[in-house]
């Protein structure tokens, strides 16, 4: 029996979005009554969570690093109170349905490990979701149980945040107690496991770790240390478990050819046989809504491990171009380099026009397909987030980090661009300076010393460069509490190159890079962006919400 006809026991209502639905099954023979009794049951009532687009890894232009059609209202400090949010809607939205699975599937007539698997994969996603609540809201209603209209909880209270990250950190832990390795569930991949678990709980300690050791001005009984000791704990199991490697094709990794390597954690798959497909192929060679900046392009080190403002290799921004040279290998993976070959038009090198593939001069070359209709995952997990939630718990810990935790975590990562059966992560000889692209070299404590680097920015810079348009950037800045630094600047695009390009007619700034957004239109409140406001309408429903400051 397809999935659809299954899907019935869901009978999802918006909580708090509306209170004038009610749940009613459709008119079948199917019922409550006949539905909870198999392992097939149990997998059917969840695969609804899988097919759903998961609020997770995105290109957005909320940060200085990406610039969309237009600009910003969040980063441009005019966005407003909206009447609905679509991450407040979804979000309970898909408790509700592991609320519902919860009160029902210990009726089903298997073992208890079997269906504390399944109940592990449901309170994972409970979890997920009302991560993303606490990001983006602070306090917000929780509720672990299914409602009708006659429920007091409609009406309640928002809970305390301190008290949603343990409930989250409860339901990540049983998770990870009853769901099996990745290894053990080979002819079910797709499905959650115990290594996407261990991740969510290294990355939700791993934020509100940071957020309470920055936000010092935020009231809170969880300690940031203990948080930041989970976090490296999780990471490191993750990493001792050896279900996961770094696939050596950069590129690849985000097409096709990198569907469920060892390398995706947790992704969404959209191939039509997959056992948690969603559906869809992705039909876009690549997303042109949002282009890179200069502020991006400027935090991919020289080839010898330096930034650029320090590195005597980096040979400037023109001709367009040759701020490619001598760099990390990631940049010409990340952000397309003029005059590579074209994926779709080979013959024809890929050249910025400005006018209809890029506002900044840059594109994304990250998931940009090489074919149509394309079914590659997105990537929610993947391991070098493990990698690097391990290196910055344990320099957030005590301000300091060995030689051998970097080797085992973010000279890991740099170490996938030396060998391999692929020749520098996929990455073309550049037609025009047919220069050598060189790894980077070991980060460690003395070559910090020695060149005069702080080792948080380095730490936070290899962040920044590997998860790229991955969609963590504006939670980084958020929980470190420097977007109110980060965001009022100018955004810039690349150093207009008159030659290549003497017909456009840009902005520029005092050394010649396009202006594609001035920083007197850019502002940031820090006394109450670093949340968003609860949506008016959700308030008209239920008073006691009451909003955030400063909305």
């Amino acid at each position: 029996m397809k999935i659809t006809k299954y899907i019935f026991i869901l009978g999802i209502i918006t909580l708090f979005a509306s209170c004038a639905k009610l749940d009613k099954y459709p008119l079948t023979t199917l019922s409550p009554a006949n539905f909870w009794n198999t392992e097939n049951d149990l997998r059917m009532a969840l695969n609804s969570l899988y097919m759903n687009d998961l609020p997770d890894n995105y290109m957005d232009s909320q940060t200085a690093d990406t610039y969309g059609t237009a600009a910003n209202t969040i980063s441009s400090g005019t966005y407003l109170a909206p009447n609905t949010d679509g991450i407040w809607i979804n979000a309970y939205t898909q408790i509700r349905t592991t609320n519902d699975f919860l009160t029902n599937y210990s009726k089903a007539q298997i073992t208890d490990a079997q269906k504390n698997r399944y109940a592990g994969e449901a309170r994972f996603f409970r979890a997920y979701f009302y991560f993303w609540l606490v990001k983006r809201f602070g306090d917000v209603p929780y509720v672990d149980k299914t409602l009708d209209l006659s429920s007091s909880e409609l009406y309640g209270s928002r809970t305390s945040r301190d008290t949603v990250v343990n409930k989250m950190l409860d339901d990540i832990q049983f998770a990870i107690n009853n769901i099996p390795q990745q290894s053990a569930i080979k002819s079910d991949i797709g499905r959650i496991t115990k290594g996407a678990a261990l991740t969510l709980q290294a990355r939700v300690a791993l934020y509100y770790g940071t957020y309470f050791k920055f936000h010092t001005e935020v009231s809170t009984n969880l300690k940031y240390k203990d948080l930041l000791t989970l976090a490296q704990t999780a990471a490191k199991t993750v990493i001792d478990s050896k279900e996961y490697s770094l696939y050596k094709d950069y590129r690849n990794l985000f097409l096709q050819a990198g569907n469920d390597c060892a390398e995706q954690i947790m992704t969404m798959r959209h191939t039509s046989s997959a056992n948690t497909s969603n559906g869809r192929a992705r039909s876009m060679i690549y997303d042109l809504t949002f282009n890179p900046t200069k502020q991006l392009a400027d935090a991919f080190l020289s080839s010898d491990g330096l930034p650029i403002t320090k590195s005597p290799l980096f040979n400037g921004y023109v001709p367009y171009g040759t701020e490619f040279s001598n760099r990390d290998p990631r940049m010409a993976l990340t952000i397309w380099r003029p005059n590579d070959p074209n994926y779709q038009t080979p013959a024809q090198p890929f050249v910025c026009d400005f006018r209809t593939n890029s506002s900044t001069g840059y594109i994304f070359k990250k998931y940009a397909f090489d074919v149509l209709p394309s079914t590659a995952n997105d990537i929610l997990m993947r391991y070098p987030e493990d990698l690097l939630i391990y290196a910055e718990a344990a320099y957030e810990l005590n301000n300091s980090i060995s030689d051998a935790d970097l080797d085992i975590s973010i000279n890991a990562l740099r170490a996938r661009f030396i060998t391999g059966d692929v020749p520098i992560g996929g990455i073309a000889p550049n037609t025009t300076t047919s220069s050598t692209i060189k790894a980077l070299p070991k980060l460690t404590n003395s070559f910090i010393t020695t060149n005069g680097l702080d080792m948080r920015a380095e730490i936070r810079r290899e962040r920044i460069v590997e998860l790229a348009a991955e969609g963590f950037r504006y939670d980084d800045i958020i929980r470190w509490k420097t977007a109110e630094n980060e965001l009022p600047t100018s955004l810039l695009g690349i150093k207009l190159d008159k030659v290549t390009f003497p017909t456009i007619t840009k902005p520029l700034d005092a050394n010649g890079f396009v202006i594609v957004q001035a920083v007197s239109t850019r502002f940031f409140d820090k006394n109450k962006n670093y949340l968003f406001p609860i949506p008016l309408q959700e308030i008209s429903y239920n008073p006691k919400l009451t909003q955030n400051q400063g909305w």
